[in-house]
């Protein structure tokens, strides 16, 4: 009887480790995902890894979270403000996938006034309507600096991604809320959205944008009449290739092929002003903010994890293709946000497990022999 136990651990053992294989730690909510593949106006593009960052249930009752942290005042320009919501962003978890930034520009002819990334100015909100929770991004004019804020992904080796934001922008104007993937100025694609516009109006932006001075009149893409920015939607942009694609409410929107990333990025969510022609100058004592319930990032990446010169190793360069997934999983069209859902399994991907099954049943066998024989 000892025996046919240790017989049936072994195989639950097997088992086990067949399964863990299929996983990864860059993929979440969907263990049994190989691959991913997204609907697109293009032909089918497949991701590696897939990352779901869910900030809608934080709160455990009702007004647990509606009082913001004080604004910065005229005398904290230097950063080092306290996060206000340690238990969530400054936890190993959090840090592990994002930074709070804390730098600083001084201002200049074309952003004449000074910026100052603040921790204070990033915290949990909840809405009081829904009791969800949310992450906030909050900007705010003060007499001799812009208060602003900025998180960076730490996954800086993205290779193509589809980044997905379930957001809105809310207050005064002359603020921008930024969603983008950065690598250098000329590696750079934007949702741009500006509180001195039309709610209606976006900004989606391939850089560079200018050069000599001079505007790229391809570079950028401002279309009207859509879903207002200040209720929430779904925003999204697929970086490809050669083509960059925008969606709100997975509705396309616009594409661009100029100026597509070449380079490895990381994706960066920010709420700033520098008082220029550009972002607008806010007055003074007012504020905005972009409130993010999620984010939502499947990828392919090239090099280190934190980048060109980083120390943290991944994965290799590689143009992903069906015919090396034997899992397919999709992300659109899903019952759970967030939650891909197994699209197909290509007809010799599940060996490894048959051969488990069948070691098992093997093992079923010897065992109720050896039970009977000891009878």
């Amino acid at each position: 009887m000892c025996y046919f136990l240790l017989l049936l651990l072994a195989a639950q053992t097997l088992l086990t480790t067949v399964r863990c294989d299929s996983s990864s730690a860059l993929r979440d909510n969907s263990p049994e995902c190989i691959c991913y593949t997204v609907d697109s106006e293009a032909d089918k593009s497949y991701f590696s890894y897939h990352r779901f960052y869910d900030f809608r249930k934080y709160a455990k009752s009702s007004n647990e979270n509606t009082t913001a942290p004080p604004l910065v005042d005229a005398n904290q320009r230097f950063g080092q403000e306290r996060i206000s919501d340690q238990a969530v962003l400054n936890s190993s978890n959090w840090n592990n996938d994002w930074g709070v930034q804390d730098w600083g520009k001084k201002s200049s002819a074309d952003a004449p006034v000074a910026m100052q990334n603040s921790p204070q100015n990033v915290y949990i909100g909840q809405d009081n309507t829904t009791n969800l929770t949310h992450l906030t991004l909050r900007t705010t004019r003060l007499p001799t600096f812009q208060s602003t804020s900025e998180l960076e992904n730490q996954q800086k080796n993205l290779l193509h991604a589809t980044l997905r934001f379930r957001a809105r922008v809310r207050g005064a104007s002359g603020a921008v809320a930024g969603l983008f993937t950065f690598y250098d100025d000329n590696n750079e694609s934007d949702i741009e959205i500006l509180t001195r516009d039309p709610p209606t109006t976006y900004r989606y932006t391939n850089q560079p944008a200018t050069k000599k001075g001079d505007d790229v009149p391809s570079a950028s893409k401002s279309p009207e009449n859509l879903p207002a920015w200040d209720e929430w939607h779904t925003h999204r942009i697929d970086w490809l290739p050669r083509m960059s694609r925008w969606y709100i409410d997975d509705k396309f929107i616009v594409q661009n092929s100029y100026g597509v990333p070449r380079k490895p990025s990381g994706l960066i969510l920010n709420m700033w002003s520098d008082g220029g022609v550009w972002s607008g100058d806010m007055k003074v004592g007012e504020s905005a903010e972009m409130q993010i319930q999620w984010v939502q990032v499947v990828f392919n990446t090239s090099g280190k994890r934190d980048g060109p010169g980083g120390k943290k190793g991944g994965k290799t360069k590689r143009s992903l293709q069906e015919k090396g997934c034997s899992t397919v999983c999709r992300v659109d069209g899903v019952e759970k946000e967030g939650f891909p859902e197994v699209a197909y399994v290509a007809p010799n991907s599940s060996g490894a497990v048959n051969a488990a099954m069948g070691l098992w049943a093997v093992i079923l066998v010897v065992g109720i022999v050896s039970m009977v024989v000891a009878l």
